[in-house]
């Protein structure tokens, strides 16, 4: 059996911090952030079940920051409060599909 990456709204954590892997380690502790980001992924996936096209896209966004250093706090936390203010729009009953922002072809 693999590990996965755990995917979270902007933020991955790899493998080794996860807790849903069967190679998972019993004894490692989660830092309160690595809770509070597994929580908030664990919400947006509740949330999305019932929007058509939001668990890939909620997934995806996730592994896309599975590279970042869980010692860059600060990038981790900015990311966790941008990922619940999403959440709180996702929940919206009025809210049909993700938005994205992305460069113009001119400037990338």
């Amino acid at each position: 059996v693999g590990c996965q990456a755990v995917a979270i709204p902007s933020i991955v954590l790899p493998c080794h911090l996860c807790c849903c892997c069967p190679v998972f380690h019993t004894m490692v502790r989660h830092s309160k952030l690595q809770k509070q980001v597994l929580s908030l992924y664990r919400q947006f996936l509740r949330a999305g079940q019932d929007k058509p096209g939001f668990l890939p896209r909620i997934q995806d966004e996730f592994r896309e920051n599975s590279s970042i250093k869980k010692t860059d706090v600060m990038h981790i936390e900015y990311l966790y409060r941008r990922g619940q203010r999403q959440l709180d729009q996702l929940k919206d009953v009025n809210t049909k599909q993700l938005g994205t922002f992305t460069k113009p072809k001119a400037e990338r």
